[in-house]
């Protein structure tokens, strides 16, 4: 596979450069006095080259910068300027210019490295330091990718169709399964919460607020589910026509009660299609990036088709330079208040296309410099996009980019510069299909080796690939995880506060019923008034923001967090979305299935294949029918004992109309208490074994395998 070519090649040069480097010397270069230079003077001397000096090889630090003095001089610490720089009492002087000064022992640690030579020797390296993971079995391979591409995992009757009986096992066509999924219109709906996390939408149910927007949501997921070309959907999204309250890509116009909206649209496409991070551009100069304010409102103009200023809520009071002038300051303001910044396209030099001709003849309108700016962007010389792109999916996939971090290029270096321009080539080459790139990952053994990898943290130099990197599931995937192992729809309120229509579309919204996570939105109504509240959504929100997700994208949000905490085993362990699809309620599948049992053997086999997606070891095997056992020949109530649970009493519907009326508090509260009750246990199952048959079920989606990426 080329892929796999690509990264043997170097794992290959890696150890043949290693062989000849004494080990002691790499690694105290590596573990000591590197990673110096790496937190401490890359940011500014990195590919990024402030003051002429770059500071990332052997090379480019014996050089002088704009002091004419050389930075490193090989065995004399006093001659070179990178020491001086950093000793020095001078503020206007010291690097680095920002923070602590660097430590006596770090200073000491870089002038014991030029006293003896400089020395930039290749990284270290043994064959166990880069040997493959092994590749995953049949089983761990088909949940790994049904998550990534339709985001669930396989059914139980999905599993056995490909995998088989334990009495007639099959071997699995692993190009056979990646091709069948691509072509599920169910990719669309685990795919486009990527994007709506990176475009930052921000539909709010009723009032607009800050940076909200419209529910250009289904634009995105349409255009996903009818496999658009990834150009024609940018361009599409660019040009922003349609109703911006109705899903059209309109929508992503809107940033409501935001000084600059188009701004704030700018810095959202720099980010995403071309790897550019402008954020602190809306006030000022990046101080730590070439981009200026410049850059950003010409984008903004450019989508605005005006000229644009900057607006005064956005810029850098002038005290603020005033304030101390003991040195130079590191935030630069360039553009004049006031000053008109017209549409133009500022990064020729970091994408490698120049606007011109040659951009007009991809345009309808050349006068319309918001089509010129979606022309420039997807052009086929725009070498930035397609590898922004690819390298998108490739960390969606694997864990960790080729380029780190994804939403910000600049200083940064690939891993792997051929893989990514062979990835980028086919995209183009493909017609900017998704799916083509992905078909190319997940046919390689990189992606279906065993995830042992520790590329997200490594340098790019030491970023092998020879394992994709442990992965957590996302919050939609767990939140459609539950729903499908349990065999449970989502049923949720439909998500409004006006359900009749009765409020202009500009002031109310309605996203539907929800039928997978991504559908939801923040919950928040104005004041947060508990008369509003949507008691059974609240339920999967608390689960979808346990595990990272926000329904309110202030900005674009190139990375959820992903540090444990005691809330995520909480609300899966007795949140009560888990106590309610774990539950064998009346007419529930997973009450079904206890009904129509055959053994206790074969429902232990059953459910780990529907929760884990693999067969049991011997020991929990043993265990779990063992549990399933007691009372399984009785679990059954005669038919003629059964008694149907009553139904509670319909409640009024509250709406924005009604809601401050004495009874809707009390309303809301009596919905939200039948909501954590729960639904009624089926009456055609003992009460004893069901609550073993539930606790088995709870068990294993609380398995710490079930929110984990095998």
């Amino acid at each position: 596979h080329p892929i796999d070519a690509f990264i043997d090649a170097k794992i290959s040069a890696a150890l043949q450069a290693s062989a000849g480097v004494g080990r002691q010397q790499a690694e105290h270069f590596h573990a000591k006095v590197l990673p110096i230079l790496r937190e401490n003077c890359f940011r500014c001397h990195g590919e990024k080259d402030k003051g002429g000096l770059k500071l990332d090889s052997r090379a480019a630090a014996l050089k002088s910068g704009e002091s004419e003095s050389p930075a490193v001089a090989p065995g004399d610490p006093d001659a070179s300027e990178l020491i001086a720089r950093i000793r020095t009492s001078d503020e206007s002087l010291r690097m680095p210019p920002t923070g602590k000064p660097l430590e006596a022992a770090q200073i000491t640690l870089l002038e014991q490295w030029i006293k003896s030579g400089a020395e930039w020797p290749s990284p270290p390296l043994d064959p166990a330091d880069v040997a493959y993971a092994p590749l995953l079995d049949d089983a761990a391979f088909l949940r790994r990718v049904y998550l990534d591409t339709v985001g669930v995992p396989p059914s139980g009757q999905e599993w056995l169709g490909w995998l088989g009986s334990e009495s007639q096992a099959k071997q699995l066509n692993r190009e056979q399964v990646v091709e069948q999924l691509l072509q599920d219109e169910r990719i669309a709906d685990h795919w486009v919460s990527y994007w709506l996390d990176l475009l930052a939408e921000n539909p709010t149910l009723l009032n607009p607020a800050l940076n909200s927007t419209g529910p250009f949501r289904w634009f995105l997921y349409d255009s996903l589910r009818d496999s658009k070309s990834f150009d024609r959907l940018v361009t599409e999204l660019m040009m922003m026509r349609g109703g911006p309250h109705d899903g059209g890509s309109a929508g992503f116009a809107m940033a409501a009660e935001n000084d600059s909206p188009f701004a704030a649209k700018g810095h959202i496409v720099a980010s995403a299609f071309l790897g550019i991070e402008l954020q602190c551009a809306r006030c000022h100069d990046s101080p730590y990036h070439s981009t200026t304010q410049k850059d950003l409102y010409s984008l903004a103009a450019m989508m605005d088709r005006k000229s644009t200023t900057v607006p005064a809520t956005s810029r850098v009071p002038v005290a603020f330079f005033e304030k101390n002038k003991s040195r130079e300051s590191l935030i630069r303001a360039t553009l004049k208040p006031d000053e008109p910044v017209a549409p133009s396209w500022p990064f020729a030099v970091a994408t490698g296309v120049e606007d011109g001709p040659d951009i007009d003849r991809l345009m309808q309108t050349p006068s319309d410099s918001r089509e010129r700016l979606a022309a420039l962007i997807t052009s086929p010389q725009n070498e930035r996009f397609s590898r922004v792109i690819v390298n998108r999916l490739w960390k969606q996939l694997l864990g960790a980019g080729l380029v780190e971090p994804v939403h910000d290029w600049e200083g940064q270096t690939a891993s792997h510069p051929e893989l990514l321009d062979w990835l980028a080539q086919e995209f183009v080459s493909h017609d900017y299909d998704l799916k083509h790139v992905l078909r190319l990952i997940l046919t390689s053994s990189a992606y279906q080796r065993a995830a042992r990898g520790a590329n997200r943290e490594a340098p790019p130099t030491q970023r092998f690939f020879q394992a994709p990197d442990r992965r957590r599931l996302s919050a939609e995937q767990i939140v459609d995880s539950l729903h499908t192992v349990t065999g449970a729809r989502l049923d949720v309120e439909e998500l409004t506060f006006v359900h009749d229509g009765r409020r202009p579309i500009s002031n109310r919204l309605t996203l539907g019923r929800p039928r997978r996570a991504w559908m939801f939105a923040d919950l928040r109504n104005e004041r947060d008034r508990p008369s509003l509240s949507l008691p059974r959504a609240r339920t999967v929100a608390d689960v979808l923001e346990a595990f990272g997700w926000s329904g309110s994208r202030q900005k674009p949000v190139t990375e959820r967090d992903a540090e444990p905490n005691l809330l995520q085993p909480g609300v899966l362990a007795n949140g009560a979305l888990t106590m309610t699809l774990t539950r064998a309620s009346l007419g529930s599948e997973l009450a079904q299935r206890a009904v129509d049992a055959e053994s206790p053997e074969a429902l232990t086999e059953e459910l780990f294949v529907r929760v884990l997606s693999r067969r049991p070891t011997p020991d929990e095997f043993a265990a779990f029918s063992t549990a399933l056992k007691v009372g399984f020949r009785d679990r059954l109530v005669a038919a003629d004992q059964v008694q149907p649970p009553a139904s509670p009493p319909a409640l009024p519907l509250v709406t924005w109309f009604n809601h401050l009326r004495p009874r809707a508090n009390e309303i809301q509260q009596e919905l939200e208490r039948r909501v954590q009750l729960g639904p009624p246990p089926d009456p055609r199952l003992e009460t004893a074994w069901r609550e073993i048959y539930e606790d088995v079920v709870w068990s294993l989606v609380n398995h710490r395998e079930f929110v984990w990426m095998p």
